[in-house]
């Protein structure tokens, strides 16, 4: 069935029955606007949108694998703020020559990741498109209990730790733009086309550490911009070292593979999706342990500095790296 058949009220009929009812106090599908309840803590609110061609493509992707991934893009910002998520707002725009079973699957992928972690969505927009999806999720969240961790905060001498992978997102692009289609052809090929079909936030990982980070933010434009984003406040500089990012095997792989040194990726290619931290020296043990229970490798790749300026190290030497090289989207 095409969606000019299934109509606004189908879809929301659909979105409605796809998901569980909101928890008490909440009011949400079904009414002139979603109802929450007061926080006296105050809310947390982030918002992005997936475009078609732009964001993703038909051919490269599964609806399921857009809708997760529009998911996880948001929950990474309440990740970054040491937040729990708590509600959405979707909005789509859709040709409507789409087959409802696409929109379903888009939908289907949303709330397979936001069910885990009891969020629901309360509502949102659909409305026509002449010939590409948009795809806009709000997300709103708590903070936690230590108020929420903010990009500004870093200290000289905190460490710059990391977690996860970095560089592997866009190894998975990379494959993705030269004609290999998932799951690809190997291991390694599986490996990274996950980290940029099927990203998970660091939803759990973000709530635990809040409360021992001075800083944190997510590593969604590339390593370079993120680095930049914690060390423009404060006039605090960070020494990173090259030689310590957590670059995996299957991104080396890959890179040798199209003649790229890997940390280029890991700097500049963005879509990881993993936490940088600015953490204090008596705290590293106990976010390094958090790290170890939940599975999720953490790096210590490097120190903030009173120097005021940021330094990349490979060893002895330090190389140039370039902040504006980071992903804009009016650059292009």
């Amino acid at each position: 069935m095409q969606v000019k058949k299934l109509g606004e009220r189908g879809i929301i009929s659909m979105i409605h029955r796809m998901q569980s009812s909101p928890p008490p106090g909440f009011v949400g599908i079904g009414d002139d606007a979603a109802v929450l309840p007061g926080n006296t803590a105050g809310w947390l609110i982030s918002q992005d949108m997936l475009v078609e061609d732009i964001h993703f493509r038909w051919d490269w992707a599964t609806p399921e694998q857009v809708g997760g991934k529009a998911a996880q893009v948001n929950l990474s910002d309440i990740a970054a703020m040491g937040g729990r998520p708590v509600a959405a707002l979707t909005s789509v725009a859709v040709p409507a020559r789409t087959s409802s079973e696409v929109l379903e699957s888009l939908y289907r992928g949303m709330t397979r990741a936001f069910d885990p972690l009891g969020v629901v969505i309360l509502g949102g927009d659909t409305v026509g498109s002449v010939d590409r999806l948009v795809l806009d999720v709000a997300i709103l969240g708590v903070p936690g209990d230590h108020g929420p961790a903010l990009r500004r905060g870093a200290r000289p001498g905190d460490r710059l730790l990391v977690s996860g992978r970095l560089g592997a997102s866009y190894a998975g692009y990379m494959l993705l733009s030269h004609g290999t289609s998932w799951p690809g052809n190997s291991v390694d090929d599986r490996s990274v086309l996950t980290a940029h079909l099927d990203p998970e936030a660091r939803t759990r990982l973000g709530q635990a550490v809040g409360p021992w980070v001075h800083a944190m933010t997510d590593v969604s434009d590339g390593l370079a911009s993120e680095v930049s984003e914690l060390t423009q406040f404060g006039a605090v500089g960070a020494d990173v070292r090259l030689d310590r990012l957590p670059v995996c095997r299957a991104t080396q792989a890959i890179a040798a593979r199209y003649g790229t040194d890997p940390w280029e990726w890991a700097l500049f290619g963005g879509e990881d999706y993993e936490l940088l931290m600015a953490v204090p020296p008596s705290h590293v043990d106990q976010v390094l342990n958090v790290g170890r229970v939940m599975g999720i490798a953490i790096t210590d790749i490097g120190i903030f500095t009173d120097a005021g300026r940021t330094r990349w190290l490979d060893g002895d030497e330090e190389r140039v790296v370039d902040g504006d090289r980071a992903f804009d989207h009016f650059s292009r």
